[in-house]
């Protein structure tokens, strides 16, 4: 009869109870349980109660972090009440054309706070009119505005958060893309342009702050129904667009806005190492299913259910 082979020396030896590793420059393992337990930031755009900024600031709050919002000067009475619903101490009216406005603002944070551990931008500018009219018809004037809004004032913002931001131990810049950057949409021109230019002006900031330890990054995410997408969908094309979007995702789910403020909360924290200069998709695999045109699917709610039966009309099929 063969012999079984020999134990390796220490087999039966009591081995000592394993401990993880933390990796350096990350906080210890409890505190993944709040993303931003601890972390201070400044959420640019709180427009409304149903804008991706203020639920950013909501889920931001949820999640341990003390927040800031800014809103437009002539916005500053709702935008405080806003402030007060969030809990949000630092608030802010910012005109993003205005130099010394934006100075002022960013010596209010550094003398209440002295640092910034992330910025979220979420600014978007929709021209009156200028969506419902083609791109060759549009006047100059409603170009530069939307340009200057959407894209140039992430540049604003990274010049005068900059030295707050080097304060941090792990600094973040995030901003916020969609599909329109990449693909031609109906009724989107002007706004698909500013996406790709913000693109492009967070790469080269990645650029600029790498050096600096402040990582920039983008997500690009599937339509939500915010007031910004009704204003510039209408209600039924929002709503419409939703099902079409959520029918050909890869989970046949709709994008719900908690998921996306929380992966926005990944990339402003610091679990988020060595990665900058990014757009990172989040649309239920919409956009790797080549044959999405076929919608082969009915969409599910979030929670992973079948929807109810399709409407007369035949949406939702």
């Amino acid at each position: 009869m063969t012999e079984p082979p020999p134990e390796p020396a220490g087999a039966n030896e009591p081995t000592e109870p394993f401990e993880p590793v933390e990796p350096t420059g990350l906080p210890a393992l409890p505190a993944l349980l709040a993303l931003l337990a601890g972390r201070r930031g400044l959420v640019i755009g709180v427009s409304g109660e149903n804008s991706v900024g203020y639920h950013c600031a909501k889920n931001f709050r949820r999640l341990g972090a003390e927040v800031a919002i800014s809103y437009r000067p002539h916005r500053a009475a709702r935008g405080a009440a806003l402030a007060a619903e969030l809990g949000c101490a630092l608030h802010l009216p910012l005109d993003w054309e205005d130099e010394q406005s934006l100075t002022a603002g960013f010596r209010r944070v550094a003398d209440t706070w002295g640092h910034l551990d992330f910025v979220v931008h979420t600014l978007v500018h929709t021209p009156p009119g200028a969506l419902g009219h083609p791109l060759t018809e549009l006047p100059r004037t409603a170009f530069d505005d939307a340009l200057s809004t959407g894209a140039y004032s992430l540049v604003a913002a990274a010049r005068h958060a900059a030295p707050l931001l080097e304060r941090s131990d792990n600094p973040r810049i995030v901003t916020l893309s969609s599909a329109g950057d990449s693909f031609t949409l109906p009724n989107y021109h002007v706004l698909g342009i500013t996406k790709a230019a913000l693109n492009a002006t967070m790469r080269y900031l990645a650029y600029e702050l790498g050096p600096r330890g402040i990582l920039c990054n983008a997500l690009s995410f599937s339509l939500l129904d915010t007031d910004g997408a009704v204003r510039a969908l209408g209600t039924a094309n929002t709503d419409r667009t939703r099902e079409l979007l959520a029918g050909a995702a890869l989970t046949r789910t709709a994008l719900a806005v908690d998921q996306v403020t929380t992966l926005i909360a990944l990339l402003a924290g610091p679990w988020l190492q060595n990665t900058t200069g990014q757009v990172i998709t989040q649309d239920g695999g919409f956009s790797l299913n080549y044959l999405k045109a076929a919608r082969g699917g009915r969409p599910r709610t979030t929670a992973g259910r079948e929807p109810g039966p399709p409407p007369p009309d035949g949406r939702g099929a």
